[in-house]
């Protein structure tokens, strides 16, 4: 009877684990760092790094600590956005080229794609966690 009561508490638990939401959506993610005063924290998906010349495209992760605490203007309030990147490692500029917004129960909010037209690429500044993500995807110092 104990024997069969533990097997359907790990069940129950595994269950209640498969149900939960994961801010993953799968990849190999390596933190880098925060933002927002450490309410935002930033990870890179090192499987998604893809080089193409001096065009590097990987996706991000930011997971918003607290959301009460941040702002959010002109989109919906979320706790994960997975961003897919692309830097350019020889003008040292960046631009967004899709972005998927996801709740607390990992639910999609908002799933965007951007063009070079619609978002221009802008240059990576010193001391920003893009910084940071230039140096991993393409190895070398701003």
């Amino acid at each position: 009877m104990k024997s069969r009561l533990s097997r359907l508490s790990a069940v129950s638990t595994l269950l209640l684990l498969a149900a939960c939401a994961t801010d993953n959506k799968g990849g190999n993610w390596q933190q880098i760092g925060t933002i927002s005063d450490g309410n935002i924290k930033v990870a890179v998906d090192q499987s998604s790094i893809k080089k193409k010349g001096v065009l590097v495209s990987f996706r991000d992760r930011k997971i918003i600590v607290k959301p009460g605490e941040e702002r959010f203007n002109n989109m919906p309030a979320y706790k994960t956005a997975l961003s897919d990147w692309e830097i350019h490692c020889t003008n040292k500029t960046y631009r967004l080229t899709a972005l998927q917004l996801l709740n607390e129960r990992g639910q999609t909010l908002s799933n965007q794609q951007y063009t070079a037209t619609n978002l221009r690429p802008m240059s990576i500044m010193h001391g920003t966690v893009t910084e940071k993500q230039y140096e991993l995807v393409c190895g070398r110092k701003l």
